[in-house]
This record gives structure tokens, C-alpha cells and sequence, in this order.
């Protein structure tokens, strides 16, 4: 018995999903750390900075990626050694154009006062080392190099987190929001180059002389255009609380804000680690039939609703003890906000089963309008509630747009399922490659298929 189990073990199809699922726990381990690690060492209102900073990252990081992966995954797939190289080329060469204007921006926010002068270099060159070791990242995932790139996942958010914790528990002069920075930014090369050795066997001696294919490009910019457009509406939906709490009440409530905030998303974080391994049944589902497809959904509904209830119920009974151990009385009077949270994490859990239904049914309008949909229900109510109710407005307006999104995505994942049933005509769909990032995961992403 034993060796057969050592057997299993050892086999590298075992051994590569062990250690994948290893690396991702210790990656959304260290985000809960690092949460904790900064309400301790900085104080609300660095917290806050630190809140408006990853928030500005999140969307600068769709501004420079354009969601163009969306097609060169897809080139990727049946492209020989040296066409993936110069696909990989035409990519670099759009992202540095879109960084260099990121980068003016940010020097125009800098020069009329709405970004701090002292926190845009490292800013720059964590969006620089985050665009690449994320690319970096979904190149290995789709040339079947998955646990290569779970370790430079965690190279690039995790390993430093762990290394800073000690670092400040020792030396007390380096508890401040650069230091921060700097660690980031130097996980982020480490995963760069770790990317660079495992994609090293590619021809890149043959791309000398090579300028990016213009014509290639701008096909890919149409194709990438519907996800960017979905990206940036989950995007909202997760960061536009941040800049309206910031307007209108602060930057120390915005820090209390933030802290709770960052824990739900590594809560909405894990919930879409779940979800993606049970996409190829709702792929299969689909494709097999009605009751194939209803039969995995159901399977992926009760599986969510048990890990959902459970992460919220823990959560809640958690909290409280766990700021009063580590002395976060601060953040510990405004622990109602986390509550009032907590409903609309749920709901964005519970979320991803109607969306990967609607994934499979290949229902990108259905998905880009329930996205942009939510952003806007989001954004309103932000602007209409935090100047009346403070943070407790942003976690209500968060809630509603959570559930608009959810009862959005379940009528039309419940008319796709009504029509499928009358035309019974099986079909194949793509299978999205996306692993979860700094960004919480974006309902309805997904590699489009030929």
C-alpha cells in the first residue's frame, strides 16, 4: 500500500498539481500576511497611500497589457518555436508603448499634485515588473509549464512578503510604505528572471533585426478589445470605493477601509482558485449536452456556496479575536465595515458559476454587459453614499453592485440554458489560461476561440 502510494505521489502529473496547489496556497497565505503585517507596522493613513497606490496599479496594469494576451494565447498555442518568439516580440513592443504613455501620465499626475512625487518611481517600476512577470506567467501556463509558473507567481507576491515580515519584526527603521515598494519590486524581478531561464529555450537569436508586425498588432488590439472592456468593469466594480473614500472622507478611513478590503479580495482570490478547476467540467458539460451541463454546474454551484458560507462564517468569527491579539484597536473600532463587506464578497464568489456557464455558451456581450453594468451601479452609489454614510456607504454600494452583477449574470446564464435545451446541438468552446493576479479575478475572461 505504501509504495503504491508513493508510486502516485511520485508521478509527475501528481507531483506538478501538489506542487502547483502548494505554491498557490503560500501566495494567498502571504497576501493575508501582508495585510496584517502593514496595519501593524503603518499607520492608517500610510495604509490608505498604500490602498490608493495598489488600486492605481490595478488599472495602470490594464492600460499597459490592453488585455492583448486575450489573442496571443490563442497564436500561441499552435505557433511553432520561432512564431512564438516574434509573437512574444509584437507583445513587448505594444506593452513599451503603452507604458510610455502610462508613464507620462504619471508624470502629468505628479507635476499638478495628484500623485506623489516621492512614490512614482517605485510605482513605475513595480508596473514594469508586474507586466512582464505576468505575461511571463501566462506564457508558460499556455506552453504547458504550469508549475514553472506558479513559482514565478510566487517569486513575484509572496517569497518577498515573507522576507520583509522578519525584516521589519527586526529592524524597526525599515517599517515604512517604501520599503514596501522596494521589496515588491524586487519579487517581481526575481520572477522575471526566473521567467527568462524557463523561457530561454525559445529562438530569440533569430528575432535580431525583427520590428513588431503593426498589421498583427492592431488585429489583436480588435480581438482584446470586448476583455479590456470587461476588465476594466470588474476592475471598477473592486477600486472605485478606494479614490471616491479618498475624496470625500479621508485618507486614515480610507486606510481602515483598505485593510479590510485587502482581505476579502485574498478571500475572492481563493474562491477563483476553486472555480478554475472546475471550468474544464463546465467546458465538458457544455459541450456534451443540457444535462451534462447542468449536471456541472450544479456540482460547481454546491462547491462554491460551501467554500463561500464557510470562508465568511470563519472570517466573521475570526476578525475580532484575531485584531484584538495583535493590538489593531484602530482598525478594530471600525470592524462593522467589515461586516457590512462581507455579503457582497459572497455574492461575487457565488458569481463565477453563472459566468463560467456563460463562458461556455461563449456569451462575451451577455458577460461584458453584466461587468459594465455592475462598474456603473458601483460607481453611483459610491458617489451618492460615502459622502452620507462614510465607509459604511462604500461597503453597501459594494454589496448592491455585487448583487446586481450576480442576479445579472444568473438570468442570462438562465435564458443561455433555456435556449440550449431547445437546440440540443453540442459545440466546443476554448479553455481560458488566466491564473489569478494582483487583480481580483474578472468574470468573464477568457481565450477566444477560432
Amino acid at each position: 500500500m505504501r509504495s503504491r502510494l508513493l508510486e502516485l505521489v511520485t508521478r509527475p502529473a501528481v507531483a506538478g498539481t501538489v506542487s502547483a496547489l502548494i505554491l498557490r496556497a503560500l501566495t494567498l497565505v502571504s497576501r493575508f500576511l501582508l495585510s496584517l503585517l502593514l496595519a501593524r507596522m503603518l499607520s492608517p493613513a500610510e495604509m490608505g497611500e498604500y490602498g490608493l497606490l495598489t488600486a492605481a496599479l490595478a488599472f495602470a496594469l490594464l492600460a499597459v497589457g490592453l488585455e492583448f494576451y486575450s489573442y496571443t494565447l490563442r497564436e500561441l498555442v499552435p505557433a511553432t518555436p520561432e512564431r512564438r518568439a516574434k509573437i512574444i516580440a509584437d507583445q513587448m513592443g505594444l506593452g513599451a508603448g503603452a507604458l510610455l504613455v502610462v508613464v507620462v501620465a504619471v508624470a502629468g499626475a505628479v507635476a499638478t499634485g495628484a500623485f506623489p512625487a516621492r512614490l512614482a518611481p517605485w510605482f513605475i517600476v513595480i508596473l514594469v515588473t508586474e507586466h512582464i512577470s505576468l505575461e511571463a506567467t501566462r506564457i508558460l501556463i499556455i506552453t504547458w509549464r504550469p508549475v514553472r509558473a506558479y513559482i514565478g507567481v510566487f517569486l513575484r507576491g509572496g517569497v518577498w512578503v515573507y522576507a520583509i515580515a522578519l525584516l521589519m519584526f527586526a529592524v524597526p527603521s525599515t517599517r515604512t510604505l517604501e520599503m514596501v515598494l522596494i521589496w515588491w519590486a524586487f519579487g517581481g524581478a526575481l520572477s522575471i528572471a526566473f521567467s527568462a531561464f524557463s523561457l530561454a529555450d525559445l529562438p530569440w537569436r533569430g528575432l535580431e533585426g525583427y520590428r513588431p508586425d503593426l498589421k498583427t498588432i492592431r488585429e489583436g488590439l480588435r480581438t482584446a478589445r470586448p476583455f479590456m472592456l470587461t476588465a476594466a468593469g470588474a476592475l471598477v466594480i473592486s477600486y472605485v470605493d478606494r479614490f471616491v473614500i479618498d475624496a470625500f472622507v479621508g485618507r486614515e478611513a480610507l486606510g481602515i477601509y483598505t485593510f479590510y478590503s485587502t482581505i476579502l479580495i485574498g478571500l475572492l482570490s481563493l474562491g477563483g482558485s476553486v472555480s478554475h478547476q472546475f471550468l474544464p467540467k463546465v467546458i465538458a458539460g457544455y459541450a456534451a449536452g443540457p444535462d451534462a451541463f447542468r449536471a456541472a454546474l450544479r456540482s460547481f454551484f454546491w462547491s462554491m456556496l460551501a467554500l463561500a458560507s464557510g470562508t465568511m462564517i470563519i472570517s466573521s468569527l475570526a476578525m475580532a479575536p484575531m485584531l484584538a491579539a495583535l493590538g489593531l484597536s484602530v482598525y478594530g473600532a471600525g470592524i462593522g465595515v467589515f461586516y457590512v463587506m462581507l455579503p457582497g464578497i459572497f455574492l461575487r464568489m457565488l458569481a463565477d458559476v453563472p459566468s463560467y456557464a456563460l463562458y461556455a455558451a461563449r456569451s462575451d456581450n451577455h458577460l461584458l454587459i453584466c461587468n459594465l453594468g455592475a462598474a456603473v451601479v458601483a460607481t453611483l452609489l459610491n458617489v451618492l453614499l460615502v459622502p452620507r454614510l462614510d465607509i459604511y456607504g462604500a461597503a453597501l454600494a459594494g454589496g448592491i453592485a455585487s448583487a446586481s452583477l450576480f442576479l445579472s449574470l444568473v438570468g442570462f446564464a438562465i435564458h443561455g440554458m433555456r435556449e440550449r435545451k431547445k437546440s440540443g446541438a453540442p459545440d466546443s468552446v476554448g479553455l481560458p489560461t488566466d491564473p489569478d493576479m494582483l487583480y481580483p479575478s474578472q468574470n468573464g475572461r477568457r481565450l477566444p476561440s477560432r
